[in-house]
C-alpha cells in the first residue's frame, strides 16, 4: 500500500501513467521547416531560475520528464528528439525513442551517448543528475509548468531555444482559442449553479487537488468549485475531511494502476464511502491521468473532458 502511495505521489508532479487518451483533439502542429529567426548562441531562464546558454540550434535533444516530451512533439520538434524516459509515452512516436531510464533515475551515461545539444529536464530530475551533464557540456534546461498559467510560458520556453517560436506562438494561440470555447460557456454560471467537485488522486493516502494547481485550474475552467480549495497544491486530505466535505462530484484520474482503485471508490465497497453523496448518487467519475498530470498541450483535452463531467448539459 505504502508503494501505491509513494507512485501516486509521484504522479502528481511528473506522473508515471501508462494510459493515454484516445481520440485527442488538443492541437498540435507541422514539424518545423525552413528558416528561422532564432540567434544562437542564446540565454534563456529556466524554471529554476538559472540562466542556460544553448550554443547551437538544437538537432539533438533528450527530454526527462513526460510534459517535455509531449511539448516538443506538439511543435513539430519529435524528428530532434533522441532520447526520452521511460515514461514518456505520448506520442505513441515517443515510445520508439531511445530510452535513458526513470524521471528520478536517469542514466547519465546513456544520456551522454545520445550527444544531446540540449536536455530539458524537471523539478524532479536530480540536481546532481542536472550538474553532471552540464559539467560534461550538456546543457540542461529545467522547464516544469505546475499549473494552467504556465502551460504558454513553457511552451514558449521550448520554443524559443529549439528555433521553433513561431510553431510555438500558434500553438499557443491555438490552446488559449479552445480554452476560451470552454470558459465562454462556464465564466458566467453563478455559485449556486458550479457543482461542488473534488479531484480525488487515491482512497489511501486521500491526496486531492487543492488550490494553486493544475487540478484546482481544470475544476475552475469546467464550472465546478474545489471543495479542497483549504489545501495549497496537492496534498493529503483526511477521510474525515472528505466525508465533511461531501462533495457533489468526485473526479479520479484513472491509470492501470488505479482502476482497480476507482472501482471500489464507485461501487462504495467500504462503508465510509457510502456516507458521500457523489457515491450513492452515481457521481464518481473516471478522467484520463496522463492529461491531468501533465500540464501541457493536452490541456485542452482535460478541460474538456471535465467540463463534460462537471457540466453535461452545456457540452454534449
Amino acid at each position: 500500500m505504502k508503494m501505491k502511495g509513494i507512485t501516486i505521489i509521484i504522479s502528481i508532479f511528473l506522473v508515471v501513467a501508462i494510459l493515454a487518451m484516445s481520440g485527442c483533439t488538443s492541437p498540435t502542429v507541422q514539424p518545423t521547416t525552413g528558416p528561422t529567426t532564432a540567434k544562437y548562441p542564446m540565454s534563456i531562464t529556466d524554471d529554476k531560475g538559472r540562466v542556460v546558454t544553448i550554443k547551437k540550434m538544437p538537432e539533438r535533444i533528450v527530454s526527462l520528464s513526460p510534459t517535455n516530451t509531449e511539448v516538443l512533439f506538439a511543435l513539430g520538434l519529435g524528428d530532434r528528439v533522441v532520447g526520452v524516459t521511460d515514461y514518456c509515452n505520448y506520442p505513441p512516436e515517443a515510445l520508439n525513442k531511445t530510452k535513458v531510464g526513470g524521471i528520478t533515475n536517469v542514466n547519465v551515461e546513456q544520456v551522454a551517448a545520445l550527444t544531446p545539444d540540449i536536455v530539458f529536464a524537471a523539478s524532479l530530475t536530480k540536481k546532481e543528475t542536472a550538474e553532471r551533464l552540464d559539467s560534461m557540456g550538456y546543457p540542461v534546461f529545467v522547464n516544469d509548468p505546475r499549473n494552467l498559467s504556465d502551460i504558454d510560458k513553457s511552451i514558449m520556453n521550448v520554443g524559443r531555444a529549439c528555433g521553433a517560436e513561431e510553431n510555438a506562438t500558434r500553438l499557443c494561440n491555438e490552446i488559449n482559442a479552445s480554452i476560451k470555447a470552454i470558459t465562454d460557456k462556464t465564466a458566467t454560471l453563478n455559485d449556486s449553479q458550479r457543482p461542488r467537485v473534488l479531484m480525488l488522486l487515491d482512497t489511501y493516502d486521500f491526496y486531492v487537488a487543492g488550490s494553486n494547481c493544475y487540478g484546482d485550474d481544470l475544476i475552475k475552467i469546467a464550472g465546478g468549485q474545489n471543495v479542497a480549495y483549504k489545501l495549497d497544491d496537492y496534498k493529503a486530505m483526511s477521510k474525515e475531511a472528505v466525508i465533511d466535505a461531501d462533495p457533489d462530484i468526485i473526479i479520479m484520474p484513472v491509470d492501470q494502476y488505479s482502476q482497480a482503485d476507482f472501482e471500489k471508490l464507485r461501487n462504495g465497497t467500504e462503508d465510509w464511502m457510502t456516507q458521500l453523496s457523489a457515491v450513492r448518487n452515481g457521481k464518481v467519475y473516471a478522467i484520463a491521468s496522463d492529461p491531468i498530470f501533465r500540464p501541457g498541450p493536452r490541456v485542452v483535452d482535460a478541460a474538456q473532458d471535465m467540463a463534460k463531467i462537471i457540466h453535461p448539459e452545456l457540452f454534449k
